[in-house]
């Protein structure tokens, strides 16, 4: 799709909308991208966590002592000399800051790879040699892995010093969801289909490790800190509270990041403990974190264990639906209950269901701590609701195309406001469910072992997050006196083509060549304040504070050509690095010209004119806050996706192959095809890796048994089907100025369970668990022939399966007997 609008002749045609390469890719391919690991400042060290072999214990003690005797060591920190020193932090809820996060574990360690003691040497191996020689004496305790054990009343309790508002004993936090009456649902209905579903732990798995490089500056008082993140401010703000130090003394850069996937978009410890080395030392800190370490302590997909229900009648009209979802945040707070929250809120689209019943318990485990990862709870949602679709039109005896057909949002007029809350403005979920089935021959004949799968999702475009009032990007940018325009932003880019896309905006709006625009990194002393990357917010958030902010610099640059020229700002326009009088597009001021008349020659501008080219604009999305019963439109807008999946299963191997996939977006108004068309291929191959091999194993003690990628099996290329059945139905948004919507995770939302049913309608055999790996499937093939059944749920109809097998069986909520107001009655909301 390519935007298109009336020009001059002679004038550069529109950029937005079409695919201009990436300025980015450059530096990526020559290699001469600067990413965390590559800074080197003079006089740096450098510096290496020691971190818990188990998962689960009583700190007796730790001497760092014995690691200041080995050479080359500088300094030693453990977490009993900084309580009462370091404030502790903690996750934005409801408005509250948890502090269950410290640099390290003093009284207890609560996860396999939690910070014990850190070294800070001249080498890196220096540091390596001291930590091992820090003394560490710890008291075992049972681990709990299980979030459904975790909520046994006689489960080792995981975090003791912490009193929740809405939890007690392992459950952080509790959500629930009461919209219409499912009961009244449950009793009309044609067909009520029911299951336990549960999903994985899934790895961010960014190429570009975390880390940082901290740098105090003993004569000023400014720490800077070089951080591998996807928020610059919520690092600083965050940094400076738990050092107690002024926000103004505290600068955060990015450098080039390669990925974040949301996993990155939260403060960490290591970037505590390299500034608190560097304070201490008067140099620069460096703290890069291996791939092992990544694994045990970084942020995880959230797994979660559903009891979900879906009530339909017999037309095959959904009527409502019914979860039980028991969440593992982990051992810590990371956004782990907003997930639901959100996953929960926007996971019931496309379907306007007028019953939803929902309750959620948000359990800790003595597990990596789990939060934001690309989609956002999205997924798990889809996997369960999805199948329930398939499931209840497979027992009505009708098409499962037809009976989404009928249930997506298709509204005669817009905004259209769902029963829980959202409001659509635009969309074309319809005809992209219906473009993505022809792709792959929906109705053809199916061969032996191959199969095809539906899956329907929409994706909030940003979000209203439930702790947080604002949902904001700024830019800043400036005409220098060469010509050339700079942005500024703290919103880091780290694969979403922050430099192309805007600069595509730039470019059109001010008429100077897409190469004159650059954008600076993001730095905290420089850059407007933002919320950061995250939750598919660029094109559309970021994306239209840059044109408001290239709209007022435009109309500034206007103003000084038509002093200059004496005519009415009206009858100018730009291109080609100037301004001139409509009509003729070969005359006129060059930019360099109009900037430096700003600069130097400030008496010949215009009466009243502020000597200034620079222009700051911030778009905050209109959102609402989320109700007492769970409802708000949380989201600006919507983007859609439909997928359908071809599968084929070798009976012998138990692997299953994707050998065709038909991607159908809705994305609005498209900046850049190419990158947008790139975005959708990623996030599919995140949600194949979902779907088909990653997940985090752990032993009964919690120890994770595959942190590496030699043993974590991390989707690569051959694993990833031809994407040539990619393709958009642009339902722009009205309410984006642009027009924009999401792209970066509509696209992993429905992979699942896309093929889920792929899988079933192949071998006759519904996976209730994540991921389908061939190990499962041979041992659900055979038990299916053993047992002579056409069908099979893994692992409910297995011998070994030990959970609920009716829904007599299935668990209450632990809050189903409590009387829960979730109304927070925040000053001043209505």
């Amino acid at each position: 799709m390519t935007e298109t609008q009336a020009r001059p002749t002679g004038v550069a045609p529109r950029l937005v909308g079409t695919s201009v390469p990436r300025k980015e890719d450059l530096a990526l391919l020559t290699g001469t991208a600067r990413f965390v690991d590559d800074l080197r400042l003079p006089g740096m060290v450098h510096a290496r966590i020691l971190r818990s072999e188990v998962a689960h214990a009583r700190v007796r003690s730790i001497d760092t002592a014995p690691a200041l005797e080995v050479p080359g060591v500088l300094d030693a920190l453990a977490g009993a000399e900084l309580v009462g020193k370091v404030k502790p932090w903690g996750d934005l809820m409801q408005d509250l800051l948890v502090g269950d996060h410290f640099p390290f574990a003093t009284d207890k360690v609560l996860y396999q790879g939690q910070e014990l003691a850190a070294v800070v040497a001249e080498t890196k191996y220096q540091a390596w040699d001291g930590c091992e020689a820090v003394r560490v004496d710890l008291d075992e305790l049972p681990a709990v892995v299980d979030p459904e054990e975790a909520l046994a009343p006689d489960a080792p309790l995981v975090q003791e010093q912490i009193v929740y508002e809405f939890g007690e004993g392992n459950v952080f936090d509790r959500y629930k969801v009461r919209i219409g009456d499912f009961g009244a649902a449950e009793a009309g209905a044609a067909v009520v289909v029911r299951q336990r579903f549960a999903t994985n732990k899934q790895a961010g798995a960014a190429l570009d490790p975390h880390g940082c490089v901290a740098d105090y500056d003993s004569f000023t008082g400014v720490l800077t800190l070089y951080s591998s993140t996807q928020s610059i401010y919520m690092v600083r703000d965050v940094l400076a509270d738990v050092l107690q130090i002024p926000r103004t003394k505290v600068r955060v850069v990015v450098p080039d990041v390669g990925a974040g996937f949301g996993s990155k978009a939260q403060i960490f410890g290591h970037e505590v403990i390299a500034s608190l080395f560097s304070m201490r030392l008067g140099r620069p800190v460096k703290l890069v974190l291996s791939r092992g370490e990544i694994f045990r302590s970084g942020t995880t997909r959230n797994a979660q264990v559903r009891y979900a229900e879906l009530a339909m009648a017999a037309d095959g009209e959904i009527t409502g639906y019914r979860d039980y979802v028991v969440h593992n945040t982990g051992a810590m707070s990371v956004w782990g209950n907003q997930v639901v929250h959100i996953g929960t809120n926007v996971g019931m689209l496309p379907y306007p269901i007028p019953n939803i019943h929902v309750d959620s318990d948000i359990v800790h485990t003595t597990t990596a701590p789990g939060g934001p990862l690309r989609g956002f709870g999205i997924p798990q949602a889809i996997w369960a609701k999805e199948q329930l679709v398939d499931m209840a039109a497979r027992e009505l005896g009708l098409d499962p195309l037809a009976v989404r057909e009928r249930n997506v949002i298709d509204p005669d007029e817009f905004p259209f406001r769902t029963p829980m809350g959202h409001v659509i403005d635009s969309t074309s979920i319809k005809q992209c469910l219906q473009a993505s089935a022809e792709a792959v021959d929906w109705s053809a004949p199916r061969a032996r072992y191959e199969g095809k799968g539906l899956a329907v999702s929409m994706k909030y475009t940003s979000c209203r997050h439930p702790s947080l009032d604002t949902d904001l990007s700024a830019v800043r940018l400036r005409l220098e006196t060469d010509g050339t325009v700079t942005i500024y932003s703290s919103d880091v880019s780290h694969g979403q083509s922050h430099a192309t896309m805007l600069a595509q905006i730039v470019a059109d709006g001010i008429g100077v060549g897409i190469e004159k625009v650059s954008l600076a990194p993001p730095d905290s002393m420089t850059a407007p304040f933002g919320l950061g990357t995250y939750a598919s917010r660029g094109a559309a958030v970021l994306g239209t504070a840059c044109r408001l902010a290239t709209e007022r610099l435009r109309d500034k640059i206007l103003a000084i050509a038509a002093h200059v020229l004496e005519v009415g700002p009206e009858d100018l326009d730009t291109g080609h690095d100037r301004v001139f009088v409509k009509g003729l597009p070969d005359s006129g001021i060059y930019l360099e010209i109009i900037a430096a008349t700003a600069a130097y020659r400030t008496h010949q501008l215009p009466p009243g004119f502020e000597p200034t080219l620079e222009t700051v604009a911030t778009y905050d999305t209109p959102t609402e806050r989320e109700g007492s019963d769970g409802s708000g439109n949380l989201s600006v807008t919507y983007s859609g996706a439909a997928h359908a999946a071809h599968v084929r299963v070798d009976p012998d191997t138990g692997r299953v192959t994707v050998v065709d996939y038909a991607m159908v977006h809705d994305t609005g108004t498209v900046i850049n095809p190419l990158v947008v068309e790139g975005q959708h291929h990623g996030g599919f191959a995140m949600g194949l890796g979902m779907a088909l091999s990653e997940d985090y194993v752990y032993d009964a003690q919690g120890r994770q048994l595959n942190a590496s990628f030699k043993d974590y099996l991390a989707v690569t290329a051959p694993d990833v089907p031809e994407l040539t059945k990619t393709a958009e139905i642009p339902a722009p948004s009205t309410m984006i100025p642009g027009g924009q919507k999401g792209a970066g995770e509509s696209g992993t939302g429905p992979v699942p369970a896309a093929i889920g049913n792929a899988v079933f309608d192949a071998t006759g055999v519904r996976f209730t668990v994540l991921p389908i790996t061939p190990q499962r499937m041979l041992v659900a093939l055979r038990e299916k022939e053993r047992q002579g059944v056409e069908s099979l749920r893994y692992p409910d109809d297995m011998p070994d399966f030990t959970g609920p097998r009716r829904h007599a069986d299935w668990p209450s909520p632990v809050s189903a007997g409590a009387d829960l107001d979730f109304d927070f009655d925040w000053e001043g909301d209505d």
